[in-house]
């Protein structure tokens, strides 16, 4: 048996055909800015709201627009992965 600190509870993935019309809106959002549909995504897909909020941050951070240069945003993702001690 695992040490109860290895079990992880297991939250469904919502995949593009049993998505909802809304969240296979932001999904295709996703694949515009030349992002897969990873699993982050699919994850986020139980709360359209969250979903599209998070899609919302991400296309505003990789807009041709934005005014951080991509070796920015690149560090930004990696120290917030360093501090939450995520591997990245």
């Amino acid at each position: 048996m695992k040490d109860k600190s290895e079990v992880m509870a297991r939250i469904p993935l919502v995949e593009f055909e049993d998505a909802s019309d809304e969240v296979k809106a932001i999904y295709g959002q996703v694949e515009e800015l030349g992002f897969p549909i990873l699993n982050v995504f699919k994850l986020f897909g139980n709360d359209v709201g969250f979903l599209g909020g998070f899609v919302a941050m991400i296309s505003s951070l990789y807009a041709d627009d934005s005014p951080l240069q991509p070796r920015y945003r690149e560090l930004a993702w990696l120290r917030a992965s360093q501090l939450n001690a995520c591997h990245y």
